[in-house]
């Protein structure tokens, strides 16, 4: 009898990747299990018996249309992984705690389960619109580190939140599973210590080893890509002539750039569209798997089939190229040279007849000169191609987005122009992929209108780029503060501002009196002291005689940080 099927989507791979793992552990001996981002979710995909576990409410809306109606479909509960929590239960009873999230519902989760579990401390959920409690101990955190402020206090890293053990009895008791409760608890507590902080630097990455699309058919074309901008034109343009050649095609991008998108758009508008796709990620497997799954095997009367043999005269994408063993780089130049190739085990030659594309976010020479067959990577690199990044491309950014809205059919949602300029001028680390994420996350919050305060949090904050010249905001208002008012230095940058603007710089006495004006009364002693520390931090450009002063880049980006942290 076959094992019941759950299924478990996700917005983000990462974190499918990560209950992919614990869902492993606990319930790999109950069911058949099957994990699927969101935007890879296809009708037809789902049975009408299984039983879909949806990572965020937000899904419900996009997935109930996907999916049979008599499916059983419910909302993972999340939970803080405890074998992360050795810090912060042994610290002394009635420690005050800030929590850090990187949104509000992700906050108040996080604070009411430390509330409930380990509770002899006192949390606050982080508000990024107010000033961080001075009487704060240490602060917490699932995983967050990079939207942490610079020069906090003391922070403790309690790792990602994992699935709560409510989550799996509830699908052992929906399939009406017979199962041991004992047996299953100590399932889930190993499953905390194999995601634990501690366990991960075993972990090599966090990405998908599997081929995306089971149906070996390429799903994008290049009227699917949106390439305004100059940049992804140019490349569209190089990738079509490219398509039309026999010859290997490599691409290389930072992750999340599309290069699976454009990957899929070359064979379709090759010579190879009609014959199938296959994609092969190299990552993270040993050399015997990978050579089984690219050539073959044959044991005995079993003989697998290959993605070179699948594919016939089709394409096969190589991704993470940068992984690729040298004993498979060997074996796959002499394919390519001899036109054939041999199954392991096997003895009778199969036709090597397939497009070679592939692609990496690492340099390649690094990996050439690090034992790398010459010959291998100069051959599959000889018509390379760069993809560029969703921050050379921002042209791009609000079709993507209009594009975004119209596959999750939320055409309806709109955003406000504060949050249009934040959108344009974040620089998208995670590129296309991250953007996707973000709008899906905005898209199913219950609001018409986008504000700012709905952005995750690590988008809201002008800090990061006020860090960019070496100090952290705290240490600046501290010092600006050791010498008098912070909002005198504050109104004072303000002038010398709007002087910028209008091309005028100021002198002293100039700069009394519009300080006069707004109600501030400043002796010249005081006036040349909030200079001086102003100039000292690198905020004010100082000028002696008719030059006069003006205000500098980074004081432009203080003002910034000032605006999105106190208004």
């Amino acid at each position: 009898m076959s094992k019941p099927v759950v299924h478990i989507i996700a917005i983000q791979e990462k974190y499918l990747v990560q209950i992919t793992k614990q869902m492993k552990d606990v319930l790999e001996q109950y069911v058949s299990l099957r994990f699927t981002p969101i935007k890879e979710l296809q009708k037809n995909l789902v049975q009408p018996e299984d039983v879909i576990v949806l990572s965020h409410h937000m899904l419900k809306g996009i997935v109930s249309q996907m999916i049979p109606a008599e499916c059983h479909c419910f909302v993972a509960k999340r939970d803080i992984n405890f074998a992360n929590t050795k810090k912060l239960v042994n610290l002394p009873s009635g420690q005050k705690i800030l929590v850090i999230n990187d949104n509000k519902t992700n906050i108040d989760e996080t604070v009411t389960s430390l509330r409930e579990t380990i509770f002899e401390h006192k949390y606050y959920p982080y508000n990024p619109d107010e000033p961080i409690p001075e009487d704060i101990n240490f602060i917490v955190t699932p995983g967050e580190i990079d939207i942490l402020p610079e020069g906090l206090i003391e922070v403790i890293n309690i790792g990602s939140r994992v699935l709560s053990i409510e989550t799996f009895f509830e699908i052992v008791e929906v399939l009406g599973i017979q199962y041991n409760p004992i047996q299953l608890g100590k399932r889930y507590m190993k499953s905390l210590v194999s995601l634990s902080l501690e366990c991960k630097e075993e972990v090599k990455d966090q990405r998908f080893n599997r081929r995306k699309d089971i149906r070996n058919v390429a799903s994008y074309t290049f009227q699917d890509i949106i390439a305004i901008s100059e940049t992804m034109q140019r490349a569209v343009q190089l990738a079509k002539e490219f398509a039309g050649t026999s010859l290997p095609i490599y691409l290389n991008g930072e992750h999340g750039t599309g290069k699976s998108m454009l990957a899929q758009a070359i064979h379709h508008y090759s010579f190879q569209a009609n014959a199938p796709f296959i994609s092969v990620n190299c990552d993270s497997k040993s050399t015997d798997m990978l050579e089984k799954e690219l050539f073959g095997s044959e044991e005995g009367q079993m003989v697998t089939m290959g993605a070179f043999e699948i594919a016939k005269n089709g394409t096969v994408y190589l991704e993470d190229l940068d992984e690729l063993h040298s004993p498979i780089q060997k074996k796959l130049l002499q394919a390519i040279t001899d036109g054939e190739f041999l199954r392991i085990g096997g003895t009778k030659p199969i036709p090597f007849q397939a497009r070679l594309i592939s692609c990496s976010s690492k340099e390649l020479k690094k990996y050439n000169d690090e034992g790398g067959i010459h010959s291998f990577y100069e051959f599959v690199t000889s018509q390379s191609l760069r993809v560029p990044s969703l921050r050379e491309r921002r042209e791009d950014i609000l079709p993507l987005i209009e594009e975004i809205k119209r596959r999750l059919k939320k055409t309806e949602i709109e955003f406000t122009s504060d949050v249009v300029e934040r959108l344009l001028e974040y620089d998208w680390p995670g590129n296309v992929i991250e953007l996707y994420n973000t709008i899906t996350y905005l898209a199913f919050l219950d609001a018409q209108k986008i504000e700012i305060e709905l952005l995750p949090i690590g988008m809201r904050r002008e800090e990061k780029r006020f860090q960019s010249f070496g100090r952290p905001p705290k240490e600046v208002i501290e010092k600006i503060e050791a010498h008098g008012f912070l909002e005198e230095s504050v109104e004072i940058l303000k002038i010398f501002a709007h002087g910028k603007r209008e091309r005028t710089s100021y002198g002293r006495q100039t700069l009394k009196k519009l300080l006069e004006d707004k109600g501030m009364e400043l002796s010249e002693q005081q006036l040349r002291m909030r200079m001086e520390v102003l100039q000292e931090l690198d905020l004010l450009i100082v000028r002696q005689g008719r030059a006069g002063s003006t205000i500098s880049r980074n004081g432009e980006e203080f003002l910034k940080f000032m605006k999105n942290a106190y208004s």
